[in-house]
């Protein structure tokens, strides 16, 4: 956030809501429809997914200043991992609505994000184990089934020389 003027800060704060958690309390679950960027600004939360075998599988640790959601608001896709606080713990939920419309809009925060998925993607590749369970299938990889804390109602038109196609998403 640090390319941000004080004026979206603001906006971004006012917009969003902090939550506290005990240790051992879920922030959220594996397999939740994504709804908010989630900055960790105390204390530490722990992701991991549930393997073949219903155990789970650690992949990493967040701590201050970490975030999770990126991923899973960028592509649509559902949350990869249950994010559990490993001790008590305090977060800021971004809506999915501020996350649209003023993180990705600013390219130092787009660069960002990609350079945070890029990293953990690396890292859990670097993991035989960690990687099978963060990266199952999604019942929808395209990310068509598309939500957010208000309804929204999309039109893509795509223009040929000799076409035209469209197709309407309503994310209700």
């Amino acid at each position: 956030f640090s390319s941000f003027s004080e004026d979206i800060l603001r906006e971004l704060v006012e917009g969003s809501r902090v939550a506290s958690f005990e240790t051992n309390e879920a922030l959220a679950y594996h397999g939740a429809d994504p709804t908010h960027l989630v900055v960790i600004l105390s204390g530490a939360v722990s992701a991991s997914a549930p393997t073949d075998g219903g155990a789970h599988q650690e992949l990493g640790r967040l701590e201050a200043g970490g975030t999770f959601g990126e991923l899973a608001l960028m592509t649509g896709d559902k949350l990869a991992a249950d994010f559990v606080a490993a001790s008590r713990a305090e977060a800021l939920f971004i809506p999915v609505s501020l996350f649209q419309t003023l993180i990705v809009a600013e390219p130092g925060a787009a660069q960002h994000i990609s350079r945070t998925i890029a990293d953990r993607f690396r890292a859990l590749l670097a993991d035989p184990s960690k990687a099978a369970a963060a990266l199952r299938r999604s019942e929808d990889p395209y990310g068509l089934k598309l939500k957010g804390e208000r309804p929204e109602k999309i039109l893509v038109v795509n223009c040929g020389s000799s076409s035209l196609k469209y197709t309407f998403f309503d994310t209700e």
